[in-house]
């Protein structure tokens, strides 16, 4: 599919979500990802979907990660992506081979069970020590390969190593923003990303960029609860969504 069969009036759609998700992926740290594939999936379809926003989401998490720059725990993200990479790679790889409904329940299911687990997390008041955040971290990257967004299921963890909200923000831009380049490369080997995908979401990805210092600026004035509010409402929309795509 190249972009220029796309008529200007859906450019400037996909261009605006970008810009607008950014936005809310800034002041978060996660969703805006996912809401983009989200709406996306509607204009292109959810295998396209996918890439294209892997794609873009590597401008985002470059220039989230150089605005948080500062507050980065580099201890934490070592150790996730030691042991996160090998399974991300291969998560990566199945996803070639999954069906778009398959793909879209994936969505769905893994967002649904990031609630139950962030609450569980919690109660318990977890402490995440180096061997629960690699643990956790091993089967994250199965699924980080497979889904946008996945840091929905990493957040408890992370937090559990006693992370702020600016903190947290960072250290996940500079983990997933490792984690998409891997995912292009492997999508690079297969027919998902030719270089009409890859183009839209340089230009996305562009777009990210300008509404993820807006997101910053809005996130210095929202509290740590306001915060997981905002997080909260949107898994629960999201997950609606995916299975809509799925099953609608």
């Amino acid at each position: 599919m190249e972009v220029i069969e796309f008529s200007l009036a859906l450019i400037v759609l996909m261009l605006l979500s970008a810009f607008f998700t950014a936005i809310l992926h800034g002041a978060t740290g996660m969703a805006g990802g996912i809401v983009l594939a989200a709406i996306l999936s509607h204009l292109i379809g959810i295998k396209l979907a996918v890439p294209v926003v892997t794609c873009s989401l590597a401008f985002s998490h470059a220039s989230r990660a150089y605005l948080y720059i500062k507050t980065v725990d580099w201890r934490s993200v070592r150790i996730v992506l030691m042991f996160s990479l090998p399974t991300i790679a291969f998560g990566a790889l199945l996803f070639t081979y999954l069906s778009s409904t398959l793909v879209a329940l994936m969505m769905a299911g893994f967002l649904a069970a990031s609630l139950p687990i962030k609450y569980w997390a919690k109660r318990r008041q977890l402490h995440a020590s180096n061997s629960v955040l690699a643990g956790a971290s091993v089967l994250w990257g199965m699924l980080a390969g497979n889904v946008i967004g996945p840091g929905f299921v990493l957040a408890p963890f992370l937090q559990g190593r006693g992370m702020d909200r600016l903190t947290f923000v960072g250290s996940l831009a500079c983990i997933v923003l490792v984690m998409n380049l891997v995912k292009l490369s492997v999508f690079g080997t297969s027919t998902l990303l030719d270089a009409s995908s890859l183009w839209l979401g340089i230009l996305l990805g562009i777009v990210t960029i300008p509404g993820n210092w807006v997101g910053k600026k809005m996130l210095h004035n929202v509290s740590d609860d306001t915060h997981r509010q905002i997080v909260n409402a949107m898994t629960i929309l999201l997950v609606f969504n995916f299975l809509y795509l799925a099953l609608g």
